[in-house]
């Protein structure tokens, strides 16, 4: 994992999704990936830089059910994924903006347990995690699916073009909720 202090118009303070792009400024978008990698083996991350980097992915990330696949304040930000565009704009035409900002569900759980992992107060990250959380519930309470979609579009609009109920969008979630079932308290 790479940490970036270099200011080249994107985020600072963020692990970097690619290394060494073809396109170099790829390497400094902010993306919901890292979370992943910090879920898995955290071992790999320093506690001060992880942590800061999960408060950026969460300020610019998180939204009402998901992760953004990409900062909302990067120019090839298209948060609205609509697979049935059939317009000339390569930027969104036949869904081409699938990794381009709409908020998938799935890594929201590696995001939550990284940040149960990394949070210096875990009781405050508890707490936190049970009250993003809260979405989830009330939104399986009105799906008729009674599930979670595949993604949304921006700030959790609803997505024609998702999967109403998706089996990894629970699973990573209810993965977190184990694991901070297992969490230390505050010493």
């Amino acid at each position: 994992a790479v940490v970036s202090t270099q200011s080249t118009g994107n985020k600072e303070g963020i692990y970097k999704d690619t290394l060494n792009s073809q396109l170099p400024w790829t390497d400094y978008q902010l993306r919901c990936n890292f979370p992943i990698a910090m879920a898995v083996a955290p071992e790999l991350f320093d506690q001060d830089h992880a942590w800061k980097a999960l408060c950026v992915a969460k300020e610019k990330l998180l939204g009402p059910l998901g992760m953004a696949t990409l900062d909302p304040d990067d120019w090839a930000y298209r948060g609205d994924y609509d697979n049935s565009n059939g317009s000339d704009d390569p930027s969104v035409a036949h869904g081409a903006n699938y990794h381009q900002g709409p908020e998938w569900l799935w890594p929201l759980g590696f995001f939550l347990r990284a940040y149960l992992r990394f949070a210096p107060d875990k009781d405050s990250a508890r707490f936190e995690v049970l009250r993003i959380l809260s979405n989830h519930f009330k939104h399986i309470q009105m799906s008729g699916w009674k599930g979670l979609p595949e993604l949304t579009n921006s700030r959790g609009k609803f997505c024609p073009d998702s999967n109403p109920t998706q089996a990894w969008s629970f699973a990573t979630l209810l993965e977190a909720l184990e694991e901070m079932d297992h969490l230390p308290e505050n010493i």
